[in-house]
């Protein structure tokens, strides 16, 4: 394999010829309000990855000011039915809400039954809220690959409060909280005896959590495991976060979570935390950006696909290490970068 020059000395060149072109009528009917021309623009983030890159470009002056909330839980404890409680009482409060609601896809076909557009009827007809499923695909985190991209596109809407329903999820599925400024974790009665094991991982993430079916037996026992729990320093702030109970279905307890929720909002808003958090997801993004973009260079240079499928059979066939070729293969790359490129 010959070697390569990858410069990065134009940034704007490195999508060229990739994304494909947008009508212009869609984003003139996305920026007068149009809400399907928001769903088409959210369908393109879903199904041409290639896309997402030219409408994050389009999308990027519009960003910053909403919070995204992540509500996430244990299959079955009412994360639906509470988000639609969540949602209401935001817009009650002269917020404009985003909804994402991620379902399970098949393991066999790919597809979803989208649950959430059932259980969420109540927005129908809201021009307050904006509500969108979105099939999990291959994303093994509670959420699909595009929920970052499709909340970008729902917060340019207008959107200044936007809830993210996690896929029911277990201790380790931390995606929302790399997603999300705030974490809802809701949990029921009959988790009582789970909460140790959940300690090391989702529970350590929340920012605030729910009890909700708070009218079954058990919600104390879960509230005493919590706040035991807790004594033991189980929390990424230090401190234990806001618990409390409630029940969605009977509406008890919702006023002081949608109060709570609010007042975080406030708190993180103020103390500078907000910025923090999009400052740190931009990180990520311009390294998977920069990771993503010399990796399709790189391919359009080289034959670097049959190079690795043959360094593959042959590491098959004799053994030896994947690392070692990958070393090999890199040191046969010459990357400059130009200091000057972003002066």
């Amino acid at each position: 394999m010959g070697t390569d020059n990858v410069r990065i000395d134009d940034l704007s060149n490195l999508s060229a010829g990739v994304a494909p072109a947008l009508a212009e009528g869609l984003w003139t009917s996305f920026w007068a309000g149009d809400r399907r021309a928001c769903a088409r623009l959210i369908s393109k983030v879903e199904n041409e990855p290639n896309a997402i890159p030219a409408i994050r470009e389009h999308l990027a002056g519009k960003l910053g000011h909403a919070i995204r909330i992540g509500v996430t839980g244990p299959p079955g404890v009412g994360t639906s039915t509470l988000c639609s409680a969540i949602a209401l009482g935001l817009a009650d409060r002269q917020h404009r809400v985003g909804v994402i609601a991620v379902d399970p896809s098949s393991p066999f076909t790919g597809g979803a039954f989208m649950g959430d557009r059932v259980r969420m009827d109540k927005f129908v007809g809201d021009d307050r809220i904006f509500m969108r499923s979105l099939a999990s695909r291959e994303g093994r985190g509670g959420l699909s690959p595009s929920t970052p991209s499709v909340a970008d596109v729902i917060e340019a809407f207008g959107m200044d409060r936007i809830l993210i329903e996690t896929v029911g999820v277990g201790q380790a599925e931390l995606d929302v909280m790399n997603t999300a400024d705030l974490v809802v974790l809701v949990l029921q009665p009959i988790t009582g005896d789970a909460i140790q094991s959940m300690k090391a991982g989702i529970i350590e993430a929340a920012d605030l959590i729910v009890v909700n079916k708070s009218d079954l037996p058990g919600a104390d026992t879960v509230l005493q495991s919590l706040r035991f729990v807790y004594s033991l320093g189980s929390a990424k702030s230090g401190k234990a976060p806001p618990l409390l109970a409630v029940s969605a279905q009977q509406t008890e307890g919702i006023e002081e979570l949608v109060d709570t929720i609010e007042q975080l909002s406030t708190s993180i808003v103020q103390s500078g935390r907000h910025q923090e958090l999009r400052q740190m997801r931009l990180v990520e993004e311009i390294k998977s950006g920069i990771v993503d973009e010399l990796w399709q260079r790189y391919l359009r240079q080289s034959d670097a696909e049959r190079v690795i499928e043959e360094a593959a059979k042959q590491l098959v066939a004799s053994g030896g290490s994947a690392y070692k070729f990958v070393r090999e293969m890199c040191s046969k790359i010459q990357l400059t970068v130009d200091p000057k490129a972003n002066a």
